[in-house]
């Protein structure tokens, strides 16, 4: 061990920092970089540690992201939310007709479209007071925000639920 102050180079081109002994950290800049004691064994244990920390982050991200993108990325003032119950046969036929998935590939200026599963949405289910499913509702965004969090519904979508009568409800919010 070599005593350094400040900022020197220790034998072996490592490089100690502050005052103090050089506790034998050698940084090589020949082939490759290799810091610490062993030839590699600290980057691949470094490398796994940082692999498996991002897959885990990716994981919650993945997990995670309607909630994410509902607080980050909601930037239109209404939204036309669908909330369903997989124990539901309503809900199901509703699912397979392919509708909801059909509006989500159009572009809409005002209003986005969000769907809410009751087990995985109970509590917003229950401040909105939705009792019954599937369930349209069509939520302020702006007014919203200035309560709180605490979503407004504007209208609940009563009609029959197909694709035409969906896009109307959606239109006269669109242009506001």
């Amino acid at each position: 061990m070599a005593k350094t102050k400040g900022m020197g180079m220790t034998k072996g081109m490592g490089m100690s920092f502050g005052k103090g002994i050089g506790m034998g950290m050698n940084m090589n800049f020949g082939k490759g970089m290799n810091m610490g004691k062993g030839k590699g064994s600290n980057n691949i244990t470094l490398t796994g540690i940082i692999l498996i920390s991002a897959v885990f982050i990716f994981a919650i991200l993945i997990a995670n992201r309607q909630q994410i993108q509902e607080a980050f990325f909601s930037e239109k003032r209404y939204s036309l939310e669908y909330y369903y119950m997989d124990t539901c046969g309503h809900c199901r036929d509703f699912n397979e007709t392919g509708i909801w998935d059909k509006l989500g590939g159009l572009t809409f200026n005002n209003v986005s479209l969000k769907k809410y599963d009751r087990a995985e949405h109970k509590e917003r289910v229950s401040t909105l007071g939705i009792t019954g499913f599937p369930a349209f509702v069509m939520v302020d965004n702006a007014a919203s925000a200035g309560a709180g969090g605490t979503p407004t519904i504007l209208a609940s979508f009563e009609e029959e639920r197909t694709y035409e009568n969906l896009l109307k409800f959606i239109k006269e919010y669109e242009g506001m």
